[in-house]
């Protein structure tokens, strides 16, 4: 009975980190696709979207089945609660890339084809502070590495004053026409979306020190 338990543990464990490297992806394309004005990778990320929703219900699915089989308790019941937690973390990290992705389609029909440079290094750098917040993030739950958990959420501070630059030099910098409103509206919505994709991360890191410690402190600390 315990194998068996183990095995399907085992299983849904390789369903998540599967998960993680499909959102893991498509966050990367998603950036990729903004930095470059690509609309075909754009759509490749809204495409693939619907694998990590697939994933999302099955791996819940699964874990509610082991719960009604089993009645695992203690350590296993938190990993198992936790697992639920992550994959919807997952789930809105797929959403936000797919949200990424739509304003590259958007600014390419307005023919926007090339940002600020200021503005678009500042994305680029929000970019490289948020995705391997989310590599490590995964990488704790692989490896189960509570020392690597706690260390996210150290570059949120920064990211924060790169998102205020952005909109201090978009509403400093262009006048409020409708084209350019639209445009502003687009590149903020970009930036929040980064941002949102690094606080999941964190909440991923959260889970991960929980069902490691089974201390509720966490979800308080400034992890």
């Amino acid at each position: 009975m315990r194998k068996s338990f183990l095995e399907k543990m085992n299983e849904i464990t390789e369903d998540v980190i599967a998960m993680g490297s499909m959102a893991q992806e498509a966050v990367y394309n998603s950036i990729k696709a903004f930095i470059e004005m690509n609309t075909e990778l754009a759509q490749t990320v809204i495409d693939k979207d619907e694998r990590i929703n697939e994933s999302d219900i099955s791996i819940e699915e699964k874990c509610i089945i082991l719960q009604a089989e089993h009645q695992p308790v203690a350590v296993d019941l938190r990993y198992i609660h936790s697992i639920s937690i992550i994959i919807k973390c997952l789930e809105r990290i797929g959403d936000l890339a797919v949200n990424i992705s739509k304003i590259v389609k958007r600014l390419a029909k307005e023919k926007k084809k090339y940002l600020d440079k200021e503005i678009l290094d500042l994305l680029v750098e929000m970019g490289n502070l948020v995705k391997p917040e989310l590599g490590r993030a995964l990488e704790s739950f692989k490896n189960k590495d509570l020392k690597s958990a706690s260390k996210l959420g150290k570059s949120d501070d920064l990211v924060d004053e790169i998102q205020k630059m952005i909109f201090r030099k978009l509403f400093t910098s262009r006048e409020a026409s409708e084209e350019n409103i639209k445009f502003i509206t687009n590149i903020v919505l970009a930036s929040r979306y980064l941002e949102r994709i690094g606080d999941q991360s964190v909440n991923i890191g959260q889970r991960v020190l929980y069902f490691l410690s089974g201390d509720y402190k966490v979800f308080h600390d400034n992890v």
